[in-house]
């Protein structure tokens, strides 16, 4: 099964079309389940839901996931190893994503798909790639400092943001 989230406060709609596209021609055969949380778009051949309480078990059923690029995501999926495709939201604020993207992917952690027109053949490469097995908190630490080296507000927004992610997961996973 693939399993893909598009996150809770921002539609997503092109991602969840683009699956159920890609479905609906044959390009991925397996079950589709999607989590579409505020978006309008309905899928037609894929499952769907908006909102549930936790992800974790459809993140641990699924074989691949595509993911919206949010931190708390990305992280999430990063500490279970899970293969992923990670798709930067275009709505998010001050384009967070598409930075926190880029920089993991220099980092050779994720597999970012710039171009939903080549989304079909990233989920292809995401079934054999390997991501560098950084662990969390280095991975985390290292993106921390990358992120207080560059300068300019956005810089600023985001590594506020990125901190308080990190430290709410950590303070769940002492809990």
């Amino acid at each position: 099964m693939i399993f893909v989230t598009v996150g809770t406060t921002l539609p997503f709609d092109e991602l969840i079309e683009t699956m159920d596209a890609l479905v609906r021609r044959g390009n991925i055969a397996e079950r589709v389940v999607c989590q579409i949380g505020v978006g309008r778009y309905r899928p037609k051949r894929c499952e769907f839901f908006a909102f549930r309480p936790t992800l974790a078990p459809w993140y641990e059923e699924a074989s691949l996931v595509v993911a919206h690029g949010g931190t708390g995501t990305v992280l999430e999926l990063l500490r279970m190893k899970k293969p992923f495709v990670a798709v930067a939201n275009p709505r998010a604020a001050d384009n967070h994503q598409a930075q926190f993207l880029a920089k993991l992917e220099s980092l050779g952690s994720v597999l970012w798909c710039r171009d939903l027109d080549r989304l079909h053949q990233d989920i292809q490469r995401a079934r054999t790639y390997r991501l560098k097995d950084i662990p969390y908190e280095t991975l985390a630490l290292a993106l921390m400092r990358e992120m207080e080296r560059n300068s300019g507000p956005e810089r600023h927004n985001f590594l506020r943001r990125f901190q308080q992610r990190f430290m709410d997961s950590n303070s769940r996973r002492k809990g």
